[in-house]
């Protein structure tokens, strides 16, 4: 079911229900008002059956002034009529009704021919002259009824005409609060979104369809980005890993064909290995991303002592690169307010982040020194690791972090690419920012800032 059918049918629901309920109240009132009226008048002619005993002449001129099929009886004491009007005696007194008139007024209502709506009546007592006597008076509200039934047919046919308008205006106030969405939906032709660089015209400005539109083209170009990012690295990733078993596969059968000697054989599957290495290396790393790209950023909550992540890592690398010095500092304000906040995150992953960027340091500066200061600024954790070597073109800074990218001034100093890659993608996922400042030739400085949460 369309929207704006489920809009108009919803509006005219809701509208019917109103006007069912307001039509009741009113229906209600009215007849409530109808009975307190009829009552009242049977009651002043059941009381005017007084004037039977005081001045016949004046009961019998009020008998002119009756209701539509008027009758009075007026018994004694002994339930004995003594008087009996000429209109239908269509009503059958009972020895209780006459018993409760004399304790207290009873208004009671029975149906009779010819009427479909039923008829009234007060049954009453009075006293003259010390003898109490029982006036019954019943008689049809013609007046009431017809005036009843007009106001049921005038509400219900109004609200059957309200409904109707209520419909169409709903519809129609469906279909322009929905244009904006239609024009967007005519937009959609599946042939032009297969490409990412199609996007949605919208000509409403502030509204729904607006923001909608916005956001879908603002998924659209993070789509595209990612579109060429997956069209590099299965670019340069099937390159990289095609050309070390290539080059496997040309030294086993050079070695297959020509070597003689054991010590041919033994350097031949030396250099195959080597490149079996890098290519398991490349294996390892693509995995590594993969499985950071599908791991979720509600599960990094633990609370960890980044000092000690700091510590492990400069100690692993350290076994790794013993020659390469790196000059660990924290400021002063670390120092102090270190205590007073906590870092959510996994140290595991972080400790991949910070040894990822020692390495590019230590490779790509030829082992000189490395500085790494901690900080804290504005409720965020500083890193930043500061190195003195070949630094990144400017023209390519910004695409240092794309899968399988790598500058142009890096030579042949191994490498796939990846490591920033990765970096960044955790960097993320602790909601903090990853910073690169680099000129060739100059170094490059890589700033970690992650938030840094009070303790509660």
């Amino acid at each position: 079911m369309s929207i704006k059918r489920r809009i108009t049918i919803g509006f005219g629901v809701l509208v019917a229900g109103l006007l069912l309920f307001f039509s009741i109240f009113i229906y209600q009132n009215y007849e409530s008002y109808r009975k307190n009226l009829i009552r009242s008048r049977l009651q002043r002619r059941a009381l005017g059956g007084q004037l039977y005993f005081q001045d016949r002449m004046e009961f019998h001129r009020s008998s002119y002034l009756t209701l539509t099929d008027q009758h009075e009886i007026i018994l004694n004491s002994k339930n004995q009529v003594l008087y009996n009007s000429s209109g239908p005696d269509d009503y059958k007194l009972t020895a209780k009704l006459l018993a409760d008139a004399r304790e207290q007024e009873v208004y009671f209502e029975y149906h009779a021919k010819p009427w479909s709506a039923a008829k009234e009546g007060v049954a009453l007592a009075f006293k003259v002259q010390g003898v109490t006597y029982v006036s019954v008076v019943t008689a049809y509200d013609l007046t009431g009824r017809q005036a009843n039934e007009n106001l049921l047919f005038i509400l219900i046919t109004g609200n059957v005409i309200l409904l109707v308008i209520v419909a169409f205006a709903s519809f129609w106030f469906a279909r322009r609060a929905l244009r904006p969405f239609d024009g967007l939906i005519r937009q959609m032709d599946p042939a032009a979104v297969n490409d990412f660089s199609f996007r949605l015209k919208n000509e409403s400005q502030g509204d729904e369809a607006a923001y909608l539109a916005t956001s879908f083209n603002e998924l659209l170009g993070r789509l595209q980005t990612l579109a060429i990012s997956q069209e590099h690295f299965v670019s340069y990733a099937s390159h990289e890993i095609r050309t070390p078993l290539t080059v496997v596969k040309g030294v086993l059968e050079t070695s297959l064909a020509y070597d003689k000697h054991l010590s041919d054989t033994r350097q031949s599957i030396s250099k195959a290995l080597v490149r079996l290495e890098g290519a398991i290396e490349l294996a390892n790393s693509l995995l590594h991303l993969a499985e950071v790209e599908g791991l979720q950023a509600e599960k990094f909550q633990q609370d960890i002592n980044i000092v000690d992540t700091i510590l492990d890592t400069i100690t692993y690398f350290g076994e790794k690169h013993p020659d390469q010095h790196i000059e660990l500092r924290l400021t002063d304000t670390f120092t102090e307010y270190s205590s007073s906040v906590k870092i959510l995150g996994n140290a595991t992953l972080l400790r991949t982040v910070l040894n990822n960027i020692l390495e590019n340091a230590s490779k790509y500066s030829d082992s000189k020194p490395i500085d790494l200061l901690v900080d804290l600024e504005n409720r965020q954790l500083s890193v930043k690791v500061t190195d003195q070597g070949i630094g990144i073109p400017g023209s390519e800074i910004n695409d240092i972090f794309l899968p399988m990218m790598r500058a142009a001034n890096v030579g042949n100093l191994p490498g796939f690419g990846l490591g920033l890659t990765i970096a960044k993608k955790i960097i993320d996922m602790h909601r903090g920012t990853f910073i690169v400042e680099s000129k060739k030739d100059q170094g490059t400085m890589v700033c970690i800032l992650l938030p840094a949460l009070p303790f509660s």
